[in-house]
């Protein structure tokens, strides 16, 4: 696990594949492909053999954009939906729209948000989508409190008490060591364009 110091930093135009730093280490990446090869491979397909080789041959720059175009997501948003299953937060953000549209605040208590999303790679080889790649990412935030500031229906600041963070890989339900790493999270936020609060969003 890296330290804290050198961990990355949660910041508002944060994405997860920056908070993994893919670009950061081709070991990761590497290793990324040597698992799905080895899975590929392990199918009961005939072709398995074959698509395990054209998976090891993945160009280690193409895998790395694959893997950033699957987690170009914003942690932000991401708490958001876990947040707004809170009602009180919910009952805040709608208060907030007026009319007239006003600013409004809401707290909860000590929690931990515990996101997972599995997307998956496609390897295409001459344009032809050859097999699918399983990845599984886990973001897990920890606060004594959250105070949620809300405006016309959109979340614009934070205030997180004593936060902290840890960020996974997985690649075919194996764990990629070099994409675990602790996370940097600050004790307030400012959003400079802030966030529409999805319990709102959906009923538009």
């Amino acid at each position: 696990m890296a330290e804290t110091a050198n961990a990355p930093e949660l910041t508002p135009a944060s994405t997860l594949h920056e908070l993994l730093s893919f670009n950061l280490s081709s070991a990761g990446v590497d290793e990324v492909r040597r698992v799905a090869a080895l899975s590929v491979s392990e199918g009961s397909v005939g072709e398995a053999s074959l698509l395990g080789k054209k998976v090891s041959q993945w160009a280690s720059a193409d895998l790395a954009a694959e893997l950033t175009k699957a987690f170009a997501i914003n942690p932000f948003e991401l708490l958001e939906k876990a947040w707004s299953q809170a009602r009180k937060l919910n009952k805040a953000a709608r208060e907030s729209c007026g009319p007239p549209p006003d600013v409004k605040t809401e707290a909860i208590l000590a929690h931990e948000v515990d996101i997972k999303l599995a997307p998956r790679l496609v390897l295409n080889v001459n344009g032809i989508d050859w097999c699918t790649i399983n990845l599984g990412v886990t973001l897990k935030l920890a606060f004594d409190s959250a105070q949620l500031k809300f405006n016309n229906g959109q979340l614009t600041a934070l205030k997180l008490g004593n936060p902290s963070g840890k960020i996974t890989l997985k690649c075919e339900g194996h764990d990629i060591a070099e994409f675990k790493r602790d996370i940097k999270v600050h004790a307030e936020y400012l959003f400079k364009q802030p966030i529409a609060w999805p319990a709102l969003s959906k009923k538009n």
